[in-house]
C-alpha cells in the first residue's frame, strides 16, 4: 500500500525511494511502532546497498518516524498518546493558520480541487471501504489534499513547509488509532467546509474546521494515561 500523500513526489535517487518504501511501511504499520531496524536486513530486502538505508534513516529519524539511541540502535518511533495529543493540538493551530491566510485567496481551480477531493472521500463512504486498509488510506489521502489545498492558497512557503513537515505522524496515529474519524460525519464536516468558503463564509468555515480538529484531539485525550504504544 502507497501513501502517496507523504511519498516524495518524484523519487530520483535511491535514498529516496528508500526513505519512502520505510515511510509507508511504518505509517501503515507494515513496520510496528518499537520495531527494531537492522540497516543490513533492510537493505537486502530493499535491494540496494546499506548507504541509501542509513541515509533514509536520517530523513526519517527528522520526521520523527524513527528513533536513532545512544548505541545507534534503530527502531520505530512508538507512539505516545501524550505526545500525540501534544503534536496534533500544534498541528490544529498551524493548520488553522493555514485556513485563515489561505481562504482569501483560494482560486476557481483550487476550489474545484477540494470538490474533487470530497468526491473521493465521499466514494470510500458510500462504497462502505472506510473499515478496510485501502479505503483508510484513500481517505486520508482525500483529507490531507483537501487540507493542504486550502493552506497552499496562503502563498507562505514556510507555513505549508512546517504543517507537512509531521503529515507521517499524523497519518501513523490516525491509520492506527483514529480510524474513527473516518466517516460520514468526518466526511460531513469536509463537505461543510467545503460549502462554506465556496459562499465566502470563512468564520463557518473554521467553526466546522475546529469541530474536525477537535475530534482528533478527542481521540488521544481518551487515552493520554495509557503507556506509549509500541510492537513488543
Amino acid at each position: 500500500m502507497s501513501l502517496s500523500l507523504v511519498r516524495s513526489q518524484i523519487p530520483v535517487t535511491r535514498r529516496d525511494v528508500v526513505v519512502d518504501s520505510l515511510r509507508d511501511a511504518i505509517v501503515t504499520g507494515a513496520l510496528e511502532p518499537g520495531t527494531f531496524l537492522r540497516e543490513t536486513a533492510l537493505a537486502v530486502q530493499l535491494g540496494v546497498s546499506a548507504t541509501p538505508v542509513r541515509e533514509a534513516m536520517a530523513v526519517l529519524q527528522a520526521e520523527g518516524l524513527v528513533e536513532i539511541e545512544a548505541h545507534r540502535h534503530k527502531r520505530v518511533t512508538p507512539i505516545d498518546l501524550a505526545a500525540t495529543r501534544d503534536l496534533l493540538e500544534v498541528q490544529a493551530h498551524l493548520w488553522r493558520l493555514g485556513y485563515v491566510r489561505g481562504m482569501p485567496h483560494m482560486t476557481p481551480a483550487q476550489l474545484r480541487e477540494l470538490r474533487a477531493e470530497v468526491e473521493r472521500y465521499a466514494r470510500v463512504i458510500s462504497l462502505g471501504e472506510e473499515c478496510r486498509p485501502e479505503g483508510k488510506l484513500e481517505a486520508i489521502r482525500a483529507s490531507h489534499a483537501f487540507h493542504t489545498t486550502i493552506i497552499a492558497a496562503a502563498a507562505n512557503s514556510e507555513l505549508l513547509r512546517v504543517t507537512l513537515d509531521r503529515l507521517a505522524l499524523v497519518a501513523r496515529f490516525i491509520l492506527l488509532h483514529g480510524t474513527s474519524t473516518i466517516s460520514p460525519a468526518g466526511l460531513r464536516l469536509h463537505q461543510a467546509i467545503l460549502a462554506a468558503i465556496t459562499i465566502g463564509d470563512q468564520e463557518q468555515a473554521l467553526a466546522h474546521f475546529d469541530s474536525l480538529a477537535a475530534r482528533m484531539i478527542a481521540l488521544a485525550d481518551h487515552g493520554v494515561a495509557a503507556t506509549p504504544i509500541t510492537g513488543d
